[in-house]
Protein backbone atom coordinates (compact mmCIF):
# COMPACT_ATOMS: atom_id res chain seq x y z
CA UNK A 1 0.00 0.00 0.00
CA UNK A 2 1.25 3.51 -0.89
CA UNK A 3 1.00 7.12 0.65
CA UNK A 4 0.06 10.16 -1.22
CA UNK A 5 0.81 13.70 0.98
CA UNK A 6 -0.55 16.45 -0.81
CA UNK A 7 0.62 19.81 0.93
CA UNK A 8 -1.27 23.01 0.28
CA UNK A 9 1.20 25.68 -0.05
CA UNK A 10 1.97 28.17 2.72
CA UNK A 11 0.63 31.64 3.55
CA UNK A 12 0.13 33.59 0.26
CA UNK A 13 0.37 37.32 -0.04
CA UNK A 14 -3.03 38.06 0.59
CA UNK A 15 -4.53 41.52 -1.56
CA UNK A 16 -0.90 42.38 -2.17
CA UNK A 17 0.37 43.41 -5.62
CA UNK A 18 1.44 39.86 -6.31
CA UNK A 19 -0.36 36.85 -4.44
CA UNK A 20 1.71 34.36 -5.78
CA UNK A 21 4.01 34.97 -3.35
CA UNK A 22 4.95 33.44 0.25
CA UNK A 23 4.58 36.21 3.24
CA UNK A 24 7.09 36.27 5.65
CA UNK A 25 4.66 34.44 7.96
CA UNK A 26 4.39 31.93 4.95
CA UNK A 27 7.97 31.08 5.13
CA UNK A 28 8.19 30.44 9.10
CA UNK A 29 4.96 28.18 8.12
CA UNK A 30 7.00 26.66 5.12
CA UNK A 31 10.03 25.95 7.80
CA UNK A 32 8.06 24.53 10.79
CA UNK A 33 6.27 22.00 8.56
CA UNK A 34 9.67 20.88 7.02
CA UNK A 35 10.84 19.89 10.86
CA UNK A 36 7.94 18.46 12.12
CA UNK A 37 8.58 15.96 8.78
CA UNK A 38 12.30 16.02 9.55
CA UNK A 39 10.94 14.94 13.34
CA UNK A 40 9.04 12.31 12.19
CA UNK A 41 11.44 11.14 10.09
CA UNK A 42 9.10 11.21 7.31
CA UNK A 43 10.64 10.05 3.85
CA UNK A 44 9.41 10.70 0.39
CA UNK A 45 10.20 8.18 -2.61
CA UNK A 46 8.97 10.96 -5.36
CA UNK A 47 7.81 14.67 -4.49
CA UNK A 48 5.51 16.71 -7.68
CA UNK A 49 5.19 20.24 -7.11
CA UNK A 50 2.84 22.39 -8.82
CA UNK A 51 4.19 25.84 -11.24
CA UNK A 52 2.95 28.49 -9.14
CA UNK A 53 5.85 30.28 -7.22
CA UNK A 54 3.89 30.00 -3.65
CA UNK A 55 4.17 26.38 -4.38
CA UNK A 56 7.48 25.79 -5.74
CA UNK A 57 8.81 28.23 -2.05
CA UNK A 58 7.08 26.10 -0.38
CA UNK A 59 8.58 23.02 -1.62
CA UNK A 60 11.98 24.22 -1.26
CA UNK A 61 12.09 25.64 2.42
CA UNK A 62 10.76 21.89 3.25
CA UNK A 63 13.64 20.57 1.14
CA UNK A 64 16.25 23.06 3.05
CA UNK A 65 15.30 21.37 6.17
CA UNK A 66 15.92 18.04 5.13
CA UNK A 67 19.33 19.63 3.76
CA UNK A 68 20.14 20.79 6.99
CA UNK A 69 20.15 17.50 9.05
CA UNK A 70 22.01 15.84 5.94
CA UNK A 71 18.90 13.77 4.97
CA UNK A 72 18.21 13.13 1.50
CA UNK A 73 14.74 14.60 -0.64
CA UNK A 74 13.98 13.82 -3.84
CA UNK A 75 13.75 16.72 -6.69
CA UNK A 76 11.03 18.61 -7.71
CA UNK A 77 9.14 16.71 -10.29
CA UNK A 78 6.96 19.99 -12.00
CA UNK A 79 3.46 19.00 -12.42
CA UNK A 80 1.03 21.56 -14.28
CA UNK A 81 -2.32 19.58 -12.99
CA UNK A 82 -1.54 20.68 -9.66
CA UNK A 83 -1.70 24.61 -9.94
CA UNK A 84 -4.83 26.58 -8.28
CA UNK A 85 -8.12 26.93 -10.01
CA UNK A 86 -8.09 30.43 -11.34
CA UNK A 87 -11.32 31.57 -9.47
CA UNK A 88 -9.73 35.33 -8.66
CA UNK A 89 -8.55 35.49 -11.90
CA UNK A 90 -12.36 34.47 -13.34
CA UNK A 91 -13.78 36.68 -10.30
CA UNK A 92 -11.53 40.63 -11.48
CA UNK A 93 -12.42 39.74 -14.91
CA UNK A 94 -16.29 39.41 -13.88
CA UNK A 95 -16.52 41.98 -10.81
CA UNK A 96 -18.25 45.12 -13.01
CA UNK A 97 -21.10 42.81 -13.74
CA UNK A 98 -21.20 41.18 -10.75
CA UNK A 99 -21.58 43.93 -8.85
CA UNK A 100 -24.70 44.93 -11.47
CA UNK A 101 -25.99 41.81 -11.27
CA UNK A 102 -25.96 40.98 -7.56
CA UNK A 103 -27.32 43.29 -4.87
CA UNK A 104 -24.88 41.13 -2.16
CA UNK A 105 -21.99 41.76 -3.87
CA UNK A 106 -22.50 45.15 -4.74
CA UNK A 107 -23.27 45.95 -0.62
CA UNK A 108 -20.17 44.61 -0.01
CA UNK A 109 -18.29 46.76 -2.30
CA UNK A 110 -19.93 49.80 -1.04
CA UNK A 111 -19.09 49.05 2.48
CA UNK A 112 -15.11 48.60 1.53
CA UNK A 113 -15.73 52.21 0.40
CA UNK A 114 -17.40 53.17 3.57
CA UNK A 115 -14.69 51.24 5.31
CA UNK A 116 -11.35 50.19 4.60
CA UNK A 117 -10.94 47.83 7.18
CA UNK A 118 -13.28 45.67 5.75
CA UNK A 119 -11.55 45.07 2.34
CA UNK A 120 -10.14 41.72 4.01
CA UNK A 121 -12.97 40.69 4.67
CA UNK A 122 -15.83 41.68 2.57
CA UNK A 123 -13.59 40.48 -0.53
CA UNK A 124 -13.38 36.85 1.26
CA UNK A 125 -17.44 37.26 1.47
CA UNK A 126 -17.84 38.55 -2.33
CA UNK A 127 -15.50 35.56 -3.32
CA UNK A 128 -16.90 33.00 -1.68
CA UNK A 129 -20.44 34.03 -3.00
CA UNK A 130 -18.84 34.12 -6.88
CA UNK A 131 -17.32 30.90 -6.53
CA UNK A 132 -20.68 29.19 -5.46
CA UNK A 133 -22.33 30.70 -8.51
CA UNK A 134 -19.27 30.12 -10.71
CA UNK A 135 -18.51 26.42 -9.95
CA UNK A 136 -22.11 25.29 -10.81
CA UNK A 137 -22.14 27.59 -14.13
CA UNK A 138 -24.74 30.71 -13.18
CA UNK A 139 -21.57 32.15 -13.70
CA UNK A 140 -20.31 31.67 -17.20
CA UNK A 141 -16.60 33.84 -17.54
CA UNK A 142 -14.53 34.13 -20.87
CA UNK A 143 -10.92 33.47 -21.82
CA UNK A 144 -10.53 31.84 -18.19
CA UNK A 145 -10.19 28.42 -17.43
CA UNK A 146 -13.56 27.09 -16.61
CA UNK A 147 -14.10 25.09 -13.33
CA UNK A 148 -15.23 22.07 -15.08
CA UNK A 149 -12.16 21.86 -17.03
CA UNK A 150 -10.32 22.63 -13.73
CA UNK A 151 -11.56 19.17 -12.33
CA UNK A 152 -11.08 17.49 -15.05
CA UNK A 153 -7.13 18.53 -15.58
CA UNK A 154 -6.91 17.53 -11.52
CA UNK A 155 -8.19 14.62 -12.35
CA UNK A 156 -6.27 13.21 -14.82
CA UNK A 157 -3.08 14.66 -13.60
CA UNK A 158 -3.78 12.72 -10.23
CA UNK A 159 -4.57 9.50 -12.67
CA UNK A 160 -0.94 10.36 -14.17
CA UNK A 161 0.34 10.42 -10.63
CA UNK A 162 -0.93 6.84 -9.33
CA UNK A 163 0.34 5.58 -12.69
CA UNK A 164 3.71 6.00 -11.39
CA UNK A 165 3.58 5.12 -7.73
CA UNK A 166 5.11 2.00 -7.26
CA UNK A 167 3.89 -0.70 -4.57
CA UNK A 168 4.42 1.24 -0.69
CA UNK A 169 5.85 4.04 -2.02
CA UNK A 170 5.34 7.55 -0.17
CA UNK A 171 4.72 10.55 -2.39
CA UNK A 172 4.21 14.28 -1.79
CA UNK A 173 2.92 16.39 -3.79
CA UNK A 174 3.05 20.36 -2.88
CA UNK A 175 -0.33 22.36 -4.46
CA UNK A 176 -3.24 24.66 -3.53
CA UNK A 177 -6.26 24.17 -1.33
CA UNK A 178 -8.68 24.20 -4.56
CA UNK A 179 -6.50 21.30 -6.04
CA UNK A 180 -6.72 19.23 -2.62
CA UNK A 181 -10.18 19.89 -2.42
CA UNK A 182 -10.96 18.66 -5.80
CA UNK A 183 -8.20 15.16 -5.05
CA UNK A 184 -10.50 14.75 -2.03
CA UNK A 185 -13.79 14.98 -4.00
CA UNK A 186 -12.01 12.28 -6.29
CA UNK A 187 -11.54 10.14 -3.46
CA UNK A 188 -14.92 10.53 -1.78
CA UNK A 189 -17.01 11.04 -4.59
CA UNK A 190 -18.35 14.30 -4.14
CA UNK A 191 -20.34 15.22 -6.87
CA UNK A 192 -21.50 18.45 -5.53
CA UNK A 193 -19.45 21.15 -6.54
CA UNK A 194 -20.41 23.83 -4.20
CA UNK A 195 -19.45 21.63 -1.38
CA UNK A 196 -15.99 20.71 -3.27
CA UNK A 197 -15.69 25.03 -3.42
CA UNK A 198 -16.80 24.94 0.59
CA UNK A 199 -14.14 22.13 1.19
CA UNK A 200 -11.21 24.42 -0.41
CA UNK A 201 -11.63 27.37 2.12
CA UNK A 202 -11.38 24.71 5.17
CA UNK A 203 -8.14 24.12 4.06
CA UNK A 204 -5.26 25.39 5.79
CA UNK A 205 -1.80 26.98 4.98
CA UNK A 206 0.91 24.23 4.81
CA UNK A 207 -1.35 21.54 5.85
CA UNK A 208 -1.38 17.90 4.56
CA UNK A 209 -3.99 15.64 3.36
CA UNK A 210 -3.31 11.70 3.19
CA UNK A 211 -4.50 9.05 0.87
CA UNK A 212 -3.69 5.61 0.47
CA UNK A 213 -3.10 3.75 -2.81
CA UNK A 214 -4.01 0.22 -3.38
CA UNK A 215 -4.90 -1.89 -6.30
CA UNK A 216 -6.27 1.16 -8.36
CA UNK A 217 -8.14 1.92 -4.92
CA UNK A 218 -7.57 5.90 -3.82
CA UNK A 219 -8.71 6.40 -0.33
CA UNK A 220 -8.45 9.39 2.15
CA UNK A 221 -7.02 8.23 5.22
CA UNK A 222 -6.79 12.23 6.99
CA UNK A 223 -7.47 16.30 5.67
CA UNK A 224 -6.12 18.94 6.90
CA UNK A 225 -3.88 17.58 9.00
CA UNK A 226 -1.64 20.94 10.97
CA UNK A 227 0.35 19.15 13.56
CA UNK A 228 3.35 21.15 13.25
CA UNK A 229 2.21 24.82 13.50
CA UNK A 230 0.36 26.65 16.85
CA UNK A 231 -2.98 28.60 16.96
CA UNK A 232 -1.14 31.91 16.23
CA UNK A 233 0.32 30.42 13.02
CA UNK A 234 -2.47 29.29 11.45
CA UNK A 235 -4.00 31.07 8.19
CA UNK A 236 -6.36 30.30 5.23
CA UNK A 237 -5.32 32.63 2.28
Amino acid sequence: MSQLYFFRHAQASYLSDNYDQLSPLGEQQAAQLGKHLVRKKVNFDRVYVGPLQRQKHSFEIVATSYAEQGLAFPKAISLEGLREHVGPRAMRLALPQLIEKYPQIQTWFTEIKNNPQLKSRNNLLAFQYFMNEWVTGNIEVEKVQSWAMFRSVVSNSLKEMLTQTGKGETIAAFTSGGTIAAITAEALGIADETRVAAMNFSIRNTSFSRFFFSKNQFNLMSFNELPHLEKEMITFV
